[in-house]
């Protein structure tokens, strides 16, 4: 439900890897974060609330160890998230994630510590759930 969607991350590592390839259904493209620097995020607007139970993460090297899937249902920017899950010791490569389900129209990926001294990078963010409000 969130391909082709908005998307906003904190931080970018150049051009041609903005926040949207993560949303856009191509494994060729990906986001990717600004390297060596923790936090960075990455959520999806999914333009309207959504009971939202799983997420799959489809990492490029650059992967996530410890991180959080949040949620919010702010309006506008959004400000207050509410953790679903949270990884430690991730190894990357293709997460799928299940968690209780959540009304939410924003769905992120919080990083707390890079897998690598890179950064954070994402090939696709995909969201799974059902209509919701």
């Amino acid at each position: 439900m969130a391909k082709g969607k908005a998307a906003k991350a904190s931080t970018l590592e150049g051009s041609g890897y903005e926040a949207s390839k993560a949303f856009d259904g191509n494994v060729s493209t990906r986001w990717a974060s600004k390297e060596g620097s923790d936090p960075q995020w990455i959520y999806v607007d999914l333009g309207k609330t959504y009971s939202v139970n799983k997420v799959k993460l489809n990492w490029e090297a650059a992967y996530g160890k410890n991180y959080k899937i949040q949620v919010s249902n702010d309006s506008g920017s959004p400000a207050n998230w509410t953790d679903v899950y949270t990884k430690t010791n991730g190894k990357g490569g293709v997460e799928e994630i299940t968690f209780a389900a959540q009304d939410a129209r924003y769905v992120r990926m919080y990083g707390t510590a890079r897998g690598t001294s890179y950064g954070y990078s994402l090939y696709e963010f995909e969201v799974y759930g059902s209509s919701g409000n």
